[in-house]
């Protein structure tokens, strides 16, 4: 087993990166876009300029540059989240506490994501069975090329932009045999300097009364909070693991 270091860095785990992928390994614990807030404010202080999420559609960035500007509109995106991200209990609400700190500290915000409209024609045309033999992309692939596309028009507009994703861990690497991944997207379109950052671990909440672990490590290290390099995930771009503890959602860590 790697070592674990208790001492969680982004700014260490970023290094001289372009690009840092935060990836959920669920959208359904909350506590994860907690954590995403402390490895903004790390990694914004180590440079980094822009917040890409996967939660958003590139159709509200219109809407999401108003609200960059003036501090108003917040509600449209928040009851977006509302209406197509309730994965468990406070999820929603998780999702734009993100969203309003990544503006609070600075960072440009950026809408990655198709519509869902979009993504239902892509799959009416090119059904599951003929993408997994690789006839044709399916919606899931699509929306990687996609968010590529827009993460290196940044990244090449000034040599000082420098981006975070946030998104599910199989959009960052690869989903499937036939999915392929940002991390290798990325490094074809000509950005070498990328780091995956994989969250694990925390609790899922689906009611006030009704909370599921979803740490896979054993007895006591289920219950800290720790980082290490990350060596089970296929990948050829560097990656680490951040574990939450599972005894406690940790928004004291986010202050």
């Amino acid at each position: 087993m790697n070592k674990i270091n208790k001492d969680v860095d982004y700014k260490k785990m970023a290094g001289s990166a372009r690009l840092v992928m935060l990836g959920e390994s669920s959208h359904n614990p909350a506590i994860y876009k907690y954590e995403a807030i402390k490895a903004l404010r790390q990694l914004k202080a180590a440079g980094f300029t822009h917040f890409a999420i996967e939660m958003l559609p590139r159709s509200m960035q219109e809407k999401v540059e108003f609200y960059q500007r003036t501090g108003k509109g917040f509600g449209e995106i928040q009851k977006y989240f509302d209406d197509n991200w309730a994965w468990g209990y406070t999820v929603p609400a998780a999702y734009g506490e993100l969203v309003k700190s990544a503006r609070d500290i600075g960072l440009k915000l950026v809408a990655l994501d198709l519509t869902l409209a979009e993504m239902d024609s892509i799959d009416s045309s090119c059904p599951s069975k003929l993408a997994e033999e690789e006839e044709c992309f399916d919606s899931h692939t699509r929306r990687n090329l996609v968010w590529v596309e827009n993460i290196v028009k940044i990244l090449n507009q000034k040599k000082k932009n420098r981006v975070i994703a946030f998104m599910h861990r199989w959009h960052a690497l690869r989903g499937t045999s036939y999915q392929e991944g940002l991390d290798t997207l990325v490094v074809t379109e000509g950005i070498s300097k990328v780091r995956y950052i994989d969250f694990v671990g925390g609790i899922a909440c689906y009611s006030k009364r009704s909370c599921e672990g979803f740490s896979d490590e054993q007895g006591s290290l289920k219950n800290e909070y720790f980082y290490r390099e990350n060596v089970s995930l296929e990948t050829a771009i560097k990656t680490y693991q951040v574990h939450l503890p599972e005894k406690s959602l940790m928004l004291e860590r986010t202050k």
